[in-house]
């Protein structure tokens, strides 16, 4: 999935929020992940196997670029000449260190069987969203340490192959036989687990996956959880679409 420049921070989300997971652009940005041979076993496992969600290019949270023009500091004259007044030793406090996070680091899915270490990921070089090369792997969308958190505000993207020629069947081959009303398990590194349930399954064609819908920081707490589907294109050697599972937080069990 290619993930639109605009995606790619909370900035921009609050300017004009683009996409939400998987492959998050109004502009209609690639399925996730890259294309690969499908297995070699036989016929229905071609048609099965699939690459790793197309790539998307969620917002980043950059910081405004500081205006470096000579002349913009009020206090700062571009043609004056050496002064012999020592420059201001005073030390400058260091910024305040941000918050320890916590972040994902399995995923579980009792209906499918599945129990998958989860990795953060990024960007590659041509703003596709990274999935991890290893198929037994789930990829969580991180980019620069700014992706969003399962169970904080906006969406959390979580992503993986369908299957390969060479590894064969993923993590989540057999995502497509979850019903709504399933449950999945998100371990944090903080020692809790989360529990969340599927509210919505959709494939897309991964020319019209949202991404601006599924790669945001904004909305309620959602968790997107994205591999291939459709049939595979033996030319582009590449899945024709993508699955996108969809799910809610449950709140605690009452005591």
């Amino acid at each position: 999935m290619r993930i639109p420049p605009a995606l790619r921070g909370p900035l921009a989300v609050t300017v004009g929020v683009v996409v939400l997971l998987a492959a998050s652009v109004i502009v209609g940005p690639r399925p996730v992940g890259p294309a690969e041979d499908p297995p070699a076993a036989d016929a229905a496992a071609d048609a099965a196997a699939g690459t790793a969600p197309t790539t998307v290019t969620p917002d980043r949270r950059d910081d405004t670029t500081p205006d470096t023009t000579p002349g913009t500091d009020p206090g700062t004259d571009p043609d004056a000449g050496t002064s012999d007044t020592a420059p201001d030793a005073t030390p400058q406090a260091p910024p305040p260190a941000l918050p320890a996070r916590p972040t994902p680091l399995a995923v579980r899915i009792g209906a499918i069987a599945v129990d998958a270490p989860v990795v953060p990921v990024g960007l590659e070089d041509d703003g596709a969203m990274e999935i991890p090369e290893r198929v037994a792997e789930v990829g969580w969308y991180d980019p620069d340490g700014l992706g969003v958190v399962p169970g904080t505000t906006g969406t959390a993207v979580l992503a993986g192959h369908v299957d390969s020629r060479t590894q064969g069947r993923g993590v989540l081959y057999d995502l497509r036989d979850l019903r709504t009303g399933d449950t999945i398990e998100v371990d944090l590194d903080d020692g809790t687990t989360q529990r969340w349930r599927i509210t919505e399954i959709v494939q897309y064609p991964k020319v019209d996956l949202p991404l601006a819908d599924i790669f945001t920081w904004a909305g309620p707490e959602r968790l997107a959880l994205i591999t291939c589907g459709g049939e595979f294109d033996r030319t582009e050697r590449s899945y024709t679409d993508n699955l996108v599972v969809y799910a809610e937080p449950l709140a605690p069990p009452s005591t």
